[in-house]
């Protein structure tokens, strides 16, 4: 049974929000215990990491280290989880605002879920790992064995794409679409590439990160039409 207006483009229902509120508490709560289980490296595992074993589009990532990038890519992070406010432009999304702002909460909350339990399942050692000249303090981190899959790209994506998404499901009739699904897809990617710049991801980790961002991003307005 919808929950908004039935003059708005978008309503929430006990089963559509029910599930996702479920689904994104149960992997979040879940991937609680399993990151604190994660162990940092131990100087013999950090001795066997040889980037030769690594595949040639992933290799490129163990000698990057920019903390221009790490900056770059925390500010275009903050700037996709705020990018719905742009919505407030908009007079037909400001109209739902309420339902908007459910909806931006859940695609947050799954996006997490799915991202640090799959992080604290898989364990993957970031690419500064293999680098000699990072510093051994970082190395051992047990941050260092999240790297799979990026969650600055899998945020970035999700709620890039939640708000094109959402303003194309309320504007349906806008011209030149191809410009906003552009902006879209241009600040995810290039979070995920400095990310691979900073020396904290694989471009794998960038490219699923992207892909599982951009598949919530736009299936949640869709699920609420």
């Amino acid at each position: 049974m919808p929950l908004s207006s039935p003059a708005q483009v978008h309503s929430l229902s006990w089963e559509v929000d029910g599930g996702m509120v479920l689904l994104g508490g149960l992997t979040y709560g879940i991937s609680i215990p399993l990151q604190d289980k994660v162990l940092p490296l131990t100087e013999d595992e950090l001795g066997e990491l040889d980037p030769l074993l690594l595949n040639r589009f992933d290799r490129i990532s163990t000698w990057q280290d920019s903390d221009f990038a790490r900056l770059g890519s925390d500010i275009g992070l903050r700037a996709s989880i705020l990018s719905p406010l742009l919505l407030l432009a908009d007079e037909p999304s400001r109209q739902e605002y309420g339902t908007v702002s459910i909806m931006w909460l859940e695609t947050l909350l799954l996006t997490n879920g799915i991202t640090r339990l799959v992080k604290s399942t898989v364990r993957r050692e970031r690419p500064y790992a293999y680098n000699p000249f990072t510093g051994q303090e970082l190395r051992v981190d047990p941050e260092t064995r999240l790297s799979f899959f990026s969650g600055h790209t899998s945020n970035a994506a999700a709620l890039s794409f939640f708000t094109a998404q959402t303003f194309v499901n309320n504007n349906p009739g806008m011209r030149r679409k191809e410009l906003l699904w552009a902006s879209a897809a241009t600040l995810p990617a290039l979070t995920g590439f400095l990310r691979v710049k900073a020396g904290k991801h694989f471009p794998t980790d960038v490219v699923v990160g992207y892909v599982v961002g951009a598949a919530i991003g736009l299936i949640v307005p869709n699920l609420h039409k």
